[in-house]
């Protein structure tokens, strides 16, 4: 099921390039630095800063994934050794002393 989602939104995203790429024909030049420049059309610009953005995003939120992972395990680790020591602690005979 969330493959057909992901493929509605793919196929919906590209109908709505291409109906931009219908309405906005025009050129663009865009000009980084030390000179370099690039020549494409309106919509492939606008889809390609899209897409970046979205690779950017996806990159960050992985690091975030991963580090709170960690984290998630390292508690798991604390308390099965926090339950083992209460286990041991009811298992032990109490003592008398007098």
């Amino acid at each position: 099921m969330k493959k057909l989602f992901y493929a509605a939104i793919l196929i919906l995203f590209f109908l709505a390039a291409l109906t931009l790429n219908l309405k906005n024909p025009q050129p663009v030049t865009i000009f980084y630095y030390f000179g370099l420049e690039w020549h494409t059309s309106l919509v492939i610009a606008l889809t390609a800063a899209f897409a970046l953005g979205m690779l950017l995003g996806w990159l960050i939120m992985t690091v975030s994934v991963f580090k709170n992972k960690r984290q998630v395990g390292k508690a798991r680790k604390q308390l099965a050794k926090a339950e083992k020591e209460v286990e041991n602690l009811r298992t032990m005979p109490i003592k008398d002393e007098v």
